[in-house]
């Protein structure tokens, strides 16, 4: 039997604060449906979002639609009840960051995997009535006297703040911060894979509203281009605009190269890109697991090594793929099921429009042999007990995995077959030495199966404090830090906590106490207040609090 120390990696990536839905172990055969929900069919999408030094990033929205999820502590999040296509977008969001798009295919009751990065963005004002350039961290803004409008088309001529960022082709976020696919549609309408020499994203304000280029303006981007792909960059090259509705780029314009730099002139402002059209070729294979039996649903990644781009797709149901990528170029390829992944290998890709097999690609996971557990942490109230920890337990009596439960007291793992476990939830409401159990041993069944353990209650005797966080504008605040602890005593929880995206807090504390709640924002600036909790099982919302 396969050692459980393979499942943990994969439980820490679905087991995360949003988690509403049960997965189930077995493969799906239900067809891609491309533009219509027709059945009522949904599917996942999981992932991880990083930040400028490739760390896991706290609090980004990730958003389908109205349907949205934030990213844990280690920059995980999953995405449930997403209505299947072939073309999902998936927005990438936090206030100072530079948001992007990423697209994936869902299939019905499967989960889909996305990566994205998010880098702070450059925040410059600009008098709008005198013009000027700016500097965008190595690319150029120019702006013509008195070109910019606000949202009704009337002239603007106050100060506007512009929101911008400069995005490297060589650095090693690019691509997570890249949005959509690399690929463009033409001025004639035809669809190409392209190859990015850089791009920029800008976004002009006054305060809440966003302005634009006036009609018959035009304003001027300079990027620098690379001393390593210098060699390579065409005379002129087109420029491309992502358009977040329909998930494309689309080709406006040209830019001429000027000693090292790209120059081109706007009618307006998204992200721009500077794209040379290529052509394809294709690589073909098979993933398997580590008996020699197909993956569905893996995920097959292309990057290029010597180019700037990016493709990926999803195997069929007997573990088959088909993969486009840059023709005589050298590409990395490699294969992921969750975040189990194969080894990376270097290939030389084929002339245009040839198809390559390149063999079998090995993820080092056995897929018939998992099982799941999932079960819920409740009070003695009957309601979600937030932030329990949650330990799974081999017959040894090691701790071999820990969750904390979400919003919803909800926990999940992943477990061998047949084999006995034991779950214990554990109050982290208040310190440690009042720190409450409860647990249940099971032994899981010989055929792959959904083992829900139900309510697991601990008899905490809780209540919760929430409210919202705002600044002196009543704008919400994110990432405040704030903890609590009782008037007189020492007993509160035992950790901080941060705000979400929306300023909202939630603190979990004893009953009819006076609770003393601590808040702090990243200057160090803070702020006490007092709060009586509510009964037992009550939640009691206290509105807003102002954090200088």
């Amino acid at each position: 039997m396969q050692k459980l120390t393979t499942f943990r990696t994969i439980a820490a990536l679905l087991l995360i604060a949003t988690f509403a839905i049960i997965i189930s172990c077995q493969n799906s055969t239900t067809p891609i449906i491309v533009t219509h929900n027709e059945n009522n069919a949904y599917g996942n999408i999981s992932g991880k979002v990083l930040n400028s030094t490739n760390a896991p990033f706290n609090g980004v929205e990730v958003s389908v639609g109205t349907n949205k999820v934030y990213t844990n502590s280690k920059g995980e999040f999953f995405l449930t009840k997403v209505p299947i296509g072939s073309k999902v977008l998936v927005n990438f969001k936090l206030d100072g960051y530079t948001s992007t798009q990423k697209i994936t295919e869902v299939k019905n009751s499967r989960t889909s995997q996305l990566e994205a990065t998010l880098l702070p963005i450059v925040s410059v004002n600009l008098n709008a009535a005198n013009g000027g350039t700016l500097d965008i961290n190595g690319a150029k803004v120019t702006f013509p006297v008195a070109s910019l409008v606000d949202s009704k088309g009337n002239p603007f001529t106050g100060t506007a703040q512009v929101k911008a960022r400069y995005f490297d082709p060589t650095s090693t976020t690019f691509v997570g911060c890249f949005p959509g696919d690399f690929k463009g549609i033409r001025t004639d309408l035809s669809e190409t894979p392209i190859e990015s020499f850089g791009f920029i994203n800008v976004e002009i304000w006054n305060g809440t509203e966003k302005l634009q280029i006036a009609s018959g303006k035009q304003a001027s981007i300079s990027f620098p281009i690379p001393a390593s792909i210098q060699s390579k960059a065409p005379a002129t090259i087109p420029l491309w605009y992502y358009d977040d509705t329909k998930g494309s780029w689309l080709e406006e314009g040209t830019a001429i190269k000027n000693g090292n730099n790209y120059v081109g002139s706007v009618k307006h402002f998204s992200s721009w890109n500077c794209d040379q059209p290529t052509q394809t070729s294709y690589l073909q294979g098979k993933v398997i697991d580590k008996n020699g039996d197909p993956i569905s649903f893996a995920k097959v990644r292309s990057l290029g090594v010597d180019y700037t781009g990016q493709s990926s797709v999803y195997t069929g149901d007997d573990g088959t793929f088909k993969i486009a990528v840059k023709s005589t170029s050298t590409a990395k390829i490699w294969a992921s099921y969750y975040i189990f992944e194969s080894t990376k290998q270097d290939i030389a890709t084929p002339a245009t429009g040839n198809v390559q097999d390149i063999g079998n690609i090995t993820i080092p996971v056995d897929t018939m042999n998992m099982c799941t557990i999932i079960g819920r942490v409740i009070d003695n109230g009957n309601l979600p007990v937030t932030y329990a920890n949650v330990n799974l337990i081999d017959s040894n009596n090691k701790v071999i995995d820990h969750i904390i439960v979400n919003k919803e007291g909800k926990f999940k793992f992943f477990g061998e077959l047949g084999t006995k476990y034991k779950v214990e939830a554990v109050s982290q409401t208040y310190q440690d030495s009042l720190a409450i159990k409860t647990s249940v041993t099971f032994t899981t069944s010989n055929n792959v199966e959904t083992k829900d353990l139900g309510d697991l209650k601990l008899d905490v005797g809780g209540s919760t404090i929430i409210g919202r966080v705002v600044d002196s504008l009543n704008a919400p605040i994110f990432g405040v830090y704030f903890y609590s602890t009782e008037s007189g005593g020492n007993t509160g929880s035992d950790k901080s906590y941060t705000t979400d995206s929306t300023g909202r807090f939630s603190v979990w504390v004893r009953p009819d106490k006076d609770i003393k709640i601590t808040f702090y924002n990243r200057k160090q600036t803070s702020k006490v207040i007092t709060v009586h909790s509510g009964a037992l099982g009550e939640t009691k919302d206290i509105g807003d609090v102002v954090v200088p």
